[in-house]
């Protein structure tokens, strides 16, 4: 009987969880006893800061980790001391002071693409609170209020220090590994995408799922890269090539999926050369995805790219059929940079390159509504605090915040809090047995403390180390933690401890509650504000293609499309299977990117004249208002205005020969096709929703 993924992560654990677990509790316990050496009033977040470091515990990730813990605390705490120092007699005051900052941290923490950067924003919100909080509790002074914050940020900048080191010394894993793995996966599922889009006899559904796994690895691949620059001096080399690597990836599913399209929807235009070009390309990719080495997958694909060249497919057929031609090149240099890029990952010491890492596309309203929540979460929590005077209260406002923060990012931030409530129920019942009942009955000494107490600990962190249960893992072991408190002078009070499960408990259903009833945008609005978003970046990329080199200006737009792609394919899976057409129309705006800054490039490398380049300039402005009008289910006729104002002045100027000419030709053919298509496709797609409205209201 095939076993449950509790069952494989407690009865058949592999080596490496129980490495991981082992790492885990020797930093927790080593921060545990620094802690109570250095009589730390609440040694116990020492001890929470290391389990949050435990979240992918290699050495690169858990020095950024731990940098953006630190940061984001000593940030946290200095604040809430200017908070009380403007406010120490008007409680009431500072916690909206504290309100206010805790929707500057959550707003900031949607904005980035790095978890780790999210969880040094919800750090700072988190120890903010706790200075101010703890201070208003207490009734202390402005001494008082200093030392709370000294405190707390000692105990949290222990407990990162002592992960941090422990991850280094014990077992030590690298982030250089994981990106070569990662470096693997998209150039095998990059490759695959592009077999799949280039044989006409698979589906467009299972092409368009095998380009989302590429799109998602590609991004993990960038996002994991930025902690691979702490590992050794080679550390930015390998970064680089990493982020090439991924820019290129993603030039080549945005050339890809339209002429996939084109070999499905329009066989006429290939003639038998071209389909033996086609299967040449199809098997030698193949091929390089079952190579091992750099000189066998660099080999095949020189080999390939010679024999579509001595195929001469770029003279002969329809201007259309020449331009598929030449995407078919523009694909093939892709594939030959990823494959240089992956070798520089792995000899960071002979090669350099560069790139930039892929920039991000801030959508402000999404980030608006996470702080929104963040706050309302944490004004819930005051207002029940200032009405009942519970000292337990502040843990009500605290661990809601971080939860918050920290998830609202997520695809599912609600599965992942009902994990997490799971999780922390079991922990509930741990802390009273192992933590008020056990404990209660050993000799008060640091060994027999660790003893009772790591076991359970231990059972949490292998949970933390398997993807599937992560959630849950991590419920526990902060529950477990808060409720147990190990420290000098530990009390082992029953009221106290349901007093403290009671503060967390209706903190996590508040945030439950809160995240149910302030949902996200509406998904039609944000797929607008996406098309918009796209169209405004397609108008920028005329100034930029002026200022910056092509690659440049493709790097960044690259970046700024990934993620717009992702919305837009979420949105899709929403709809039937035969209606789905908005990763496409992403995809594709990703597309019309390259072929602006293509053409650009192109045409101004022989005719640079004023006239030419205004002619260029409206093409391209005509284009992108276009593409928003396809998406909306409409085709602007302003764009066959300005392609044919654009091919006559070319023709009329005599700078570029007749064959470059009908090249461009060719290219507005398939812009005109895809445009047609998309338009048609919306038209159809909207209708159905008025009807669907029409038929809710009667």
């Amino acid at each position: 009987m095939a076993l449950g993924t509790w069952g494989r992560v407690y009865l058949t654990p592999d080596i490496n969880t129980l490495k991981f677990a082992t790492k885990g509790l020797v930093a927790m316990t080593l921060s545990l006893y620094l802690a109570m050496e250095m009589q730390l009033d609440r040694p116990y977040w020492a001890l929470i800061s290391a389990v949050f470091l435990q979240i992918r515990p290699q050495s690169g990730l858990v020095i950024e980790k731990g940098l953006c813990q630190i940061g984001g605390t000593i940030i946290g705490g200095g604040l809430g001391v200017l908070i009380m120092a403007l406010s120490m007699q008007m409680p009431a005051i500072a916690l909206m002071m504290l309100m206010v900052w805790v929707f500057i941290c959550a707003t900031s923490s949607s904005l980035t693409r790095n978890f780790n950067l999210t969880y040094g924003f919800a750090m700072g919100a988190a120890t903010a609170i706790l200075v101010v909080v703890l201070t208003i509790v207490n009734n202390n002074s402005s001494q008082g209020v200093f030392d709370i914050a000294v405190a707390r940020v000692s105990e949290i900048v222990l407990g990162a220090t002592c992960a941090t080191l422990v991850s280094m010394l014990l077992w030590p894993d690298r982030v250089r590994y994981i990106i070569h793995g990662h470096a693997n996966t998209v150039i095998d599922e990059t490759f695959k995408a592009l077999t799949m889009h280039l044989d006409a006899n698979i589906s467009m559904n299972d092409a368009r799922q095998q380009i989302m796994s590429a799109l998602g690895q590609a991004l993990t691949l960038n996002n994991d890269s930025s902690a691979v620059v702490y590992e050794g001096p080679h550390g930015p080399g390998r970064a680089r090539a990493a982020y090439l690597l991924s820019q290129r990836a993603l030039s080549m599913m945005a050339e890809m999926q339209t002429y996939g399209r084109l070999v499905r929807e329009h066989p006429t235009l290939a003639s038998e050369a071209f389909e033996d070009a086609l299967k040449d390309i199809r098997d030698t990719m193949e091929r390089i995805r079952s190579r091992q080495t750099y000189s066998e997958r660099k080999r095949e694909i020189n080999g390939l790219r010679q024999r579509i060249q001595k195929a001469e497919l770029q003279r002969h057929g329809t201007p259309l059929a020449r331009r598929m031609a030449q995407g078919l090149m523009i694909l093939l240099g892709y594939a030959s940079v990823m494959i240089e890029a992956h070798h520089a990952i792995n000899d960071a010491e002979n090669t350099r390159l560069k790139a930039p890492r892929l920039s991000r596309h801030r959508d402000y309203m999404p980030a608006l509504t996470i702080g929104i929540r963040s706050s309302l979460l944490f004004a819930i929590g005051a207002i029940i605090y200032v009405s009942t005077q519970w000292s337990s209260g502040v843990l009500m406002m605290v661990m809601p915040v971080i939860f918050g923060t920290m998830f609202a990012s997520f695809p599912s931030p609600n599965a992942m809090l009902k994990n997490v409530m799971k999780g922390g129920l079991v922990g509930i019942f741990a802390a009273l047995i192992f933590g008020n009942i056990l404990l209660a009955q050993a000799a008060h000494e640091y060994i027999m403390l660790v003893v009772v107490f790591g076991g359970p600990l231990f059972l949490g962190l292998m949970a933390i180390n398997n993807r599937a249960v992560l959630a849950n893992g991590l419920g526990f072991c902060i529950l477990y933690i808060i409720l147990t408190m190990p420290s000098n002078n530990m009390s082992f009070n029953i009221s106290s401890f349901m007093d403290r499960t009671l503060a967390i408990a209706l903190g996590l259903i508040i945030l439950y509650t809160v995240f149910r009833i302030v949902p996200s945008p509406n998904a039609l609005v944000l797929r607008r504000r996406v098309i918009r978003a796209t169209t405004d970046d397609m108008l920028q990329l005329w100034e930029r293609s002026c200022r910056q080199s092509r690659e440049r200006a493709s790097d960044w737009f690259n970046g700024r499309m990934v993620e717009r792609v992702q919305r837009l394919a979420n949105f899709d899976s929403q709809l039937p299977e035969e209606e789905r057409y908005l990763l496409d129309l992403g995809m594709t705006g990703m597309n019309f990117g390259h072929l602006i800054l293509a053409n650009y490039r192109r045409v101004t490398s022989l005719d640079n004249t004023p006239d030419t380049r205004e002619a260029l300039r409206q093409w391209q402005t005509a284009l992108a208002h276009a593409y928003q009008a396809c998406a909306w289910g409409d085709f602007d006729e302003r764009f066959t205005d300005a392609s044919q104002a654009l091919l006559k002045r070319l023709r009329e100027a005599g700078e570029m020969d007749d064959e470059q000419i009908e090249l461009i030709e060719g290219m507005v053919r398939r812009l005109d096709l895809t445009l047609h298509r998309f338009a048609k496709m919306s038209s159809s797609r909207d209708q159905r929703d008025i009807s669907d409205v029409l038929e809710q209201a009667s």
